[in-house]
């Protein structure tokens, strides 16, 4: 009899973790697709995107040691003059849900015009975001200078 129960309860166990493991799974698809979104709202200039994505309180640290707050970003891509993407690839991206929280890492190499500096070089990053009922909120991205 304890050797049975033993059986079911490692049966159920199993089942549990299966169940738990495809629900992270279609999580870190989703999120995984926000990220992409991410960067293209970012190459596109997408005000909206990021107005509606981004959490209040986002702040994006550079490679140039800088901090971009949220509403400095939106204005920005209203600024298409100044700031645009001729070149922007993203590989190694890696994404990871933890609960609520979404974590992805990728290398990104750029060529831009960033407030009117020509900008062009490969950064590894960091965004850091959180699953808010059905959607995702971008709260903070950071890059650093790959040498």
């Amino acid at each position: 009899m304890k050797n049975a129960f033993a059986v079911l309860l490692c049966v159920i166990c199993i089942c549990v973790a299966g169940g738990l493991a495809q629900k992270g799974g279609k999580s870190n698809d989703a999120f995984a697709k926000f990220v992409n979104d991410s960067i293209k709202a970012q190459t596109d200039n997408d005000a909206n995107w990021m107005k509606n994505n981004l959490a209040d309180g986002y702040v994006e640290g550079t490679s140039f040691g800088t901090w971009i707050p949220k509403e400095q970003l939106i204005k920005d891509a209203g600024d298409p003059a100044n700031n645009k993407f001729t070149k922007n690839d993203i590989s190694e991206v890696q994404t990871q849900v933890i609960g609520n929280v979404g974590l992805a890492r990728f290398k990104e190499d750029y060529d831009a015009l960033i407030e009117g500096q020509h900008r062009a070089r490969t950064i590894i990053c960091s965004l850091t975001a959180e699953k808010q009922g059905s959607s995702w909120k971008a709260l903070s991205t950071h890059c650093s200078k790959v040498e």
